[in-house]
């Protein structure tokens, strides 16, 4: 009898927790990017799931159950609680900026976890010091592989600068897939009705000013140290008098979409850049110091 009460009592205390195995994935970018994948085996009958996340600040956060459908969810602090009602399987991925820290040319990764972790660090990279012994190291196209036991991670290495490359090698197939499902034909429906409004304003409407022009000679003395891909945005975006949608750039540079918005974003960090989120679409301008404003006929 006391067996049985026994074995009833593991029985009922396995069914309470809804995560049944997971795996969590850090792949770090040459600009100090990580992209965190998180997959989790779960309960189906269990109608929401906390999934902890690391860092503060988490870019294109998305849920994804087994047939790559998007969940939804409500982030408090670092955790999110994903309604996962019928979902065998929940997939997570985010970027973040906040594990990453250079000094001079020493990077350092650094993260607190709960279990077992996949670090995937950028092609060609020496790494100077571990702060633990690692469960497994791979070495794959360049790549370090190393897998962490729980706790904190230390991790300092010298990286290379070959942005494009690494982001086309390391593009996570199935986050871009599901990025593009969900957001291509809302995207370019969102840009045709808006340039067509615009179009449309611009007729009604006689400018009495000439659009702004942007003083790439200022720019380009201040940033002396842009990068092709930094100069190809800036060149086309004083084209368009230093403003564009994000989906024109992204179409006149033909790199990933994640790749595109970490370089947009780095831009908007070194104060070249301000992006301007709305419900259909990013406007990226060149800041009001590097415009030259015409005079009036």
């Amino acid at each position: 009898m006391l067996t049985a009460v026994s074995q009833l009592s593991l029985s009922i205390a396995a069914t309470e927790n809804p995560v049944i195995s997971e795996s969590l994935t850090l792949s770090v970018y040459l600009d100090g990017f990580v992209l965190v994948t998180h997959e989790l085996e779960t309960n189906q009958t269990y109608p929401a799931v906390n999934v902890t996340l690391i860092g503060e600040n988490h870019e294109n956060l998305l849920f994804l159950d087994q047939q790559n459908l998007p969940l939804n969810y409500i982030v408090t602090d670092e955790q999110a609680t994903v309604y996962s009602l019928g979902a065998g399987k929940i997939k997570a991925a985010y970027l973040t900026q906040e594990l990453t820290t250079k000094t001079g040319k020493y990077w350092t990764l650094t993260a607190q976890v709960y279990t077992n972790i996949t670090v995937i660090l950028p092609a060609n990279v020496t790494i100077i010091s571990l702060n633990n012994v690692p469960e497994q190291i791979e070495s794959t196209d360049a790549q370090i592989l190393l897998v962490m036991p729980p706790g904190t991670i230390d991790i300092t290495y010298i990286a290379d600068h070959n942005l494009t490359e690494q982001a086309s090698n390391t593009e996570p197939p199935w986050l871009l897939i599901a990025s593009l499902s969900i957001l291509s034909i809302t995207a370019c429906l969102a840009v045709f009705w808006i340039l067509k409004r615009k179009e449309t304003a611009e007729k009604k409407k006689k400018e009495l000013e000439k659009p702004p022009e942007v003083d790439l000679d200022k720019l380009l003395e201040r940033e002396k140290d842009l990068r092709q891909e930094e100069l190809q945005v800036v060149n086309f975006l004083a084209e368009k008098n230093g403003t564009a949608f994000e989906a024109e750039i992204y179409e006149k540079l033909q790199l990933p979409r994640t790749t595109t918005w970490r370089l947009l974003k780095r831009l908007e960090k070194m104060e070249i850049l301000d992006i301007k989120k709305s419900r259909q679409q990013n406007t990226v301008s060149i800041r009001k110091k590097y415009l030259r404003m015409s005079k009036k006929p």
